[in-house]
């Protein structure tokens, strides 16, 4: 037969089996681990049904919990503000600080449709700084179903009673709206040959437009014979540019020299004569260069697509504006008698 003592040292023994089970029960079932941990603040307007000890997850992985709630009562800050009414506070493991950056986004959400609510967070970026311990940041405040069903059935609710209300005028809104659309109709159905030919002659000039481009394009864009014109008007100002400033200064010498020769030649009338003559050339000759510059300029003008020979002779857009038009009311016909 057993001793009393060694009774004794079995039932202890079976007390603290039983009492370190429940110590590892309660633990293992409470979430309770002995990771070094820091704090962060995270303000609401309203974080929706969170509560004391709800987890806190990072792309699903549990790294904290929600430690306590403290309502401030829309306290106003140094700014004047209102400042939220909520402040959270976060106890997490430090083995993940260095995953939580200062652009950090907090928010609350859901374990599936009906699922306990908990704190999500979005790391942020990872060249920005760490969010370091005790920090307060702004979470974004999970939407107000409840008041959107609230403010959708005051709305429809709203609705049915104005139209209860104003129900001869609603009536009277759908009897014209009737009318209206019965008229036109009716209008359609008289006006439907008309309108057959209306579309028809409008079909008809957007055809009559499109070959006016194309002919228009053929005669002045891609017309040899235009190309040879700006090439030879082209090497005439050229030739005339480099060869004008020399002619000018020897007419400049000639006419010095006659005007020299005048002065020793004959009476007074032949040198008038004479001078008027050297005038005249010269004046002639200023024209000349003059006009030579206003050719070059002008022939500048039609290479830029400049005016409206430049335009039409340079300026490949303008085809295409204007087959675009013809293109737009061929398909469009109703643009040729009204605006949108």
């Amino acid at each position: 037969m057993a001793s009393p003592r060694s009774i004794e040292v079995k039932v202890g023994i079976l007390i603290l089996t039983a009492i370190g089970l429940l110590a590892t029960f309660i633990l293992v079932m409470g979430g309770v681990n002995f990771q070094p941990k820091y704090s962060i603040y995270v303000e609401f307007d309203n974080p929706g049904g969170l509560q004391t000890g709800a987890p806190v997850k990072i792309a699903g992985v549990e790294v904290g919990k929600l430690s306590e709630i403290h309502f401030r009562g829309g306290q106003v800050g140094k700014d004047g503000r209102r400042e939220p009414l909520v402040r959270i506070q976060l106890r997490v493991e430090e083995r993940y600080q260095q995953s939580i950056h200062d652009n950090a986004t907090f928010y609350v959400t859901t374990q599936g449709v009906l699922g306990e609510q908990f704190l999500a967070i979005e790391p942020g970026s990872t060249d920005r700084p760490v969010l370091p311990a005790n920090a307060v940041v702004r979470g974004l405040d999970p939407p107000r179903l409840d008041m959107l069903l609230a403010e959708g059935y005051e709305l429809l609710h709203a609705t049915v009673t104005a139209m209860r209300e104003h129900r001869e005028e609603v009536g009277e809104a759908f009897d014209g709206l009737r009318k209206t659309l019965k008229g036109t109709g009716d209008f359609m159905h008289r006006n439907q040959d008309r309108l057959d030919r209306i579309a028809e002659n409008v079909e008809q000039i957007s055809l009559d437009g499109t070959d006016l481009v194309k002919d228009a394009r053929q005669k002045y864009v891609n017309n040899p014979q235009i190309d040879r014109i700006l090439a030879n008007a082209d090497q005439v100002s050229s030739t005339a540019a480099r060869d004008l400033p020399p002619l000018m200064a020897d007419a400049r010498e000639t006419l010095a020299n006659a005007r020299r020769l005048s002065t020793t030649v004959g009476g007074e009338p032949e040198q008038a004569k004479i001078k008027k003559t050297l005038d005249d050339i010269a004046e002639i000759a200023g024209r000349a260069r003059a006009a030579t510059a206003d050719a070059q300029e002008v022939l500048a003008h039609v290479k830029r697509g400049k005016g409206t020979v430049g335009a039409l002779v340079m300026d490949e857009q303008l085809f295409d504006d204007l087959q675009e038009l013809a293109r737009d009311l061929k398909h469009n016909p109703w643009k040729f008698f009204w605006r949108e």
